[in-house]
């Protein structure tokens, strides 16, 4: 597992985890997470710059065509629909992103205008006139989709695991990506189910639990939906990402192939509900913590 991954899954309890080059020491009360760089200068988790190259995807609907007859480019009106869509992103109509080296049909994003403005980035669900370049846009239709190309490792990972990425979701219900993990990863937490790493099909009786215990807190939504933290840098700034999985059962397993995850957690999209796979010195850990009984003081 590498060290960006162990911090998706939150490490292990008692342990220090780095992330990029950083320690991240588990908090001693909640908010209160210091990080300590590779200069051993401690700081407050919140300070931690988030990345200026993140690897964003979005998703940009066209409504029209402004100016579409120049041979490298031209203006349309867009709405985005997923992600944020930064100038200098790349993107390609949906029908061709499977294409390794779109041709032809790659489209850079120049400059965006929103009433005037000339803003960086734009997202959900915001519609601006942008300024693309790179070839004819008289190919576009009002109702195409242009997607953000490369599509990101990370995004291709989960979708390789059976989990199709929606977007960032900054729903208010959502736990705070710090709190879940001090719910998942703290000194305190106990297992709701154990499986011992010693005893024969480990990952079969993971998923068999797993499957149990996830359907009878309803973590998922009757469309597979739920969300997972943001793998990569600036996690804790930018969140949770939602995800509808298409396969519905084991997903332990799902994960461990796809994306060589042995631990992970998600959170239902009301936020009430996580559950979350540890991999502990002996056994596997199920955990599954109620965040609307915090409230309730239960």
């Amino acid at each position: 597992m590498t060290a960006a991954e162990k911090f998706l899954s939150g490490g292990s309890r008692g342990r220090d985890v780095t992330h990029h080059g950083e320690r991240l020491c588990e908090p001693s009360r909640p908010g209160a997470s210091l990080v300590t760089t590779t200069a051993g200068t401690p700081r407050r988790e919140d300070d931690v710059p988030v990345s200026e190259t993140l690897e964003l995807f979005s998703r940009l609907q066209v409504h029209s065509v402004v100016r579409g007859d120049d041979s490298d480019g031209g203006i349309c009106t867009v709405r985005c629909i997923a992600g944020v869509a930064r100038v200098g992103q790349v993107f390609v109509p949906e029908r061709d992103q499977g294409t390794a080296e779109p041709e032809g049909a790659a489209l850079t994003l120049e400059d965006i205008d929103k009433y005037g403005r000339s803003p960086e980035s734009i997202d959900p669900p915001h519609s601006v006139a942008v300024l693309l370049s790179g070839g004819s846009l008289d190919r576009l239709r009002e109702g195409d989709v242009l997607v953000s190309h490369p599509v990101p490792d990370w995004h291709r990972k989960l979708e390789a695991c059976g989990l199709q990425v929606l977007d960032l979701d900054r729903s208010p219900l959502l736990p705070e990506v710090r709190r879940a993990h001090i719910a998942w990863a703290g000194y305190e937490v106990k297992p709701t189910a154990t499986v011992s790493l010693a005893r024969p099909g480990v990952a079969t009786e993971l998923d068999r639990q797993w499957n149990s215990l996830t359907a009878s807190v309803r973590l998922m939504t009757e469309a597979g939906e739920f969300c997972m933290p943001w793998p990569g840098r600036g996690l804790f700034e930018i969140g949770w990402i939602r995800v509808k999985d298409l396969v519905g059962v084991d997903l332990p397993s799902r994960l461990l192939a796809g994306a060589g995850l042995t631990e992970f957690l998600a959170v239902s999209v009301d936020g009430r509900i996580m559950c979350a796979v540890s991999d502990e010195e002996y056994d596997k850990w199920i955990i599954v913590h109620r965040f609307d009984e915090e409230h309730r003081g239960t």
